[in-house]
């Protein structure tokens, strides 16, 4: 070192600078050499860590898997609780598919470190099947009888083949029986189990947040250490529940949230954040739904095909939807399972042909009508339609098409309650501008059988033709996906050529992070709760091991 100093100290100021910047520039050399190397030599992995929040627009109420209702309960439950899928080691289903084996994986247990047997799952199905529970999956479990084998061992039975019973399984989350056996369902309301749940699933209650007038702001979890599958990445999940979609946007905007669903089109403009957006397929789709017991005109079906026939779908995709979705011109939408294509032809010269050849004569007042039993039946159609933005510039587009072909269309806005509360149950509509979601397996009994015509049914054309409802009730029952794919075929092939619907579009589910969040996934989403399927993988941090 004092050679160094005496060397330092004969040099000229010139040749001390030119040594500092040739000692710099060795150095940068050096550090770049070494962060080359570490970088061709390993590779990131994900990484445990980090807090996640997720913005929602409601309220936790229930975080019960037998009352869960709204999509915040179901959200929470999802990340709390395990279904049947999660635990089971193994499930065995007999020829008939009346008969549904389950054996239990060892070792389970309850985030309070009770054991998690069959005992569990026989309770939370008895419960759902019990009224006083009010569990809106009561209908799914109707002719469903299960039995204990063994402590870790069940059967359930059947009254009649159902070849989706699978898919209800997978939404059998398993409610702990040593906590909630001794209230009575009636009760479950008032529990505080409500929102300080004890679940099975990856992440456990840790605390939530509440203002003075019981507004719940926040909720956290954490990853559960003791869970039987691969603990999450993510250690702490947050939930900060907001008013409506403007909020989230606002607090996104502001990181104060990290993510959110449910995001429209129109929404992602006014993120002004770096951000990813996942795009999801759904298995749903929206149509205009014609009530021909209500408007005469509707019965002719002429009048049905040139309705549909007039319906630009790729246009309404792209204006009402912003690209984010798929046309759709039959009651099973892209993308899901048993779709079939369709042959469509949109054309306003041949829907007008249509009427013309069917006697729907064109007035001066630019309106068609026709002479029915020496009366004169007006072309007209009032479209109900929910007080959503997308939904309300669809039936604009839809008015705008039909008026061009000669029918007089008003449209009805009111609130998406009161198409719930009032429209649905009464079925009071000429035609109805609303959306379906189909279950995981394409079951359409609910929304096209006759006998689904009348509330609580789906129904909501009321739509009657006794061959599709015996192919329904066949599919239903029929083990073989070969053959049941062709059943699909021809169910869906006669339903667009009845034209009981205007069948639309699809939409895309968008959920919106922030760009640290990595490891979702992509794929059809069944429900929105579906996006946490993947929820362990996703990941915050990363680091590097060698390749």
């Amino acid at each position: 070192m004092l050679f160094l100093k005496k060397i330092f100290r004969v040099l000229t100021h010139k040749e001390r600078i030119l040594l500092f910047v040739a000692a710099g520039i060795i150095a940068l050399s050096a550090i770049a050499i070494l962060v080359t190397v570490i970088t061709k030599g390993t590779t990131p992995i994900p990484a445990a860590g980090g807090e996640y929040t997720e913005g929602i627009a409601g309220q936790p109420e229930y975080i019960n898997p037998v009352t869960a209702t709204s999509e915040t309960d179901r959200d929470l439950v999802k990340m709390v609780y395990s279904n049947i899928y999660d635990i089971a080691d193994k499930i065995t289903v007999s020829s008939d598919t009346k008969t549904w084996t389950i054996r239990l994986k060892e070792n389970l247990h309850w985030q309070d470190g009770e054991q998690l047997t069959s005992d569990d799952v026989i309770f939370t199905v008895n419960e759902i099947q019990n009224k006083d529970a009010a569990s809106p999956l009561f209908s799914n479990w109707q002719g469903v009888s299960v039995s204990r084998t063994s402590e870790l061992e069940l059967q359930f039975s059947l009254a009649k083949s159902y070849a989706f019973f699978g898919d209800d399984l997978k939404g059998l989350y398993i409610l702990p029986k040593h906590l909630f056996a001794a209230i009575p369902p009636g009760n479950w309301r008032l529990s505080d189990y409500n929102l300080k749940p004890v679940g099975s699933g990856p992440y456990i209650f840790s605390s939530y947040e509440m203002r003075p007038d019981g507004y719940i702001t926040a909720y956290h979890l954490k990853a559960w250490d003791d869970y039987f599958g691969i603990k999450p990445l993510i250690d702490n999940f947050d939930f900060d529940f907001l008013s409506d979609n403007a909020a989230l946007i606002k607090s996104f905007n502001s990181a104060q949230i990290d993510g959110f669903g449910g995001s429209s089109a129109g929404d992602l403009a006014s993120i002004g954040r770096p951000h990813d957006t996942y795009v999801f397929r759904t298995p749903s789709y929206y149509a205009v739904f014609l009530n021909q017991t209500a408007n005469p005109a509707l019965g002719d079906s002429a009048v049905r095909q040139a309705l549909s026939l007039s319906v630009d779908r790729n246009a309404l995709v792209q204006n009402a939807l912003n690209g984010y979705g798929e046309p759709d011109y039959g009651p099973i939408p892209p993308d899901a399972p048993y779709n079939t294509s369709i042959s469509t032809t949109t054309s306003l010269d041949l829907a007008s042909t249509t009427l013309d050849n069917a006697g729907w004569k064109m007035g001066d007042n630019g309106f068609r009508a026709k002479t029915v039993q020496k009366s004169a039946v007006p072309l007209a159609i009032t479209i109900t339609v929910p007080q959503i933005e997308f939904l309300t510039e669809t039936a604009d587009s839809i008015k705008n098409a039909w008026q061009q072909i000669g029918v007089q269309v008003t449209i009805n806005t009111v609130s998406p309650e009161d198409v719930a509360t009032n429209a649905i149950p009464n079925r009071d509509y000429d035609a109805l501008l609303f959306g379906n979601i189909l279950g995981p397996s394409s079951d359409l009994y609910s929304f096209w059988d006759s006998s689904q015509d009348l509330f609580p049914g789906l129904n909501l054309a009321m739509y009657n033709n006794p061959k599709v409802d015996t192919l329904l009730n066949a599919i239903r029952a029929n083990p073989d996906d070969a053959a049941r794919t062709a059943q699909f075929a021809s169910v869906q092939n006669i339903i667009a050529s009845d034209t009981p619907a205007v069948f639309l579009y699809s939409t895309d589910y968008l959920y919106v992070t922030d760009k640290s969040v990595h490891g979702i996934t992509t794929s059809t989403l069944p429900d929105p709760t579906d996006r946490f399927n993947d929820v362990g993988d996703w990941y915050l941090n990363t680091t590097r091991v060698l390749k």
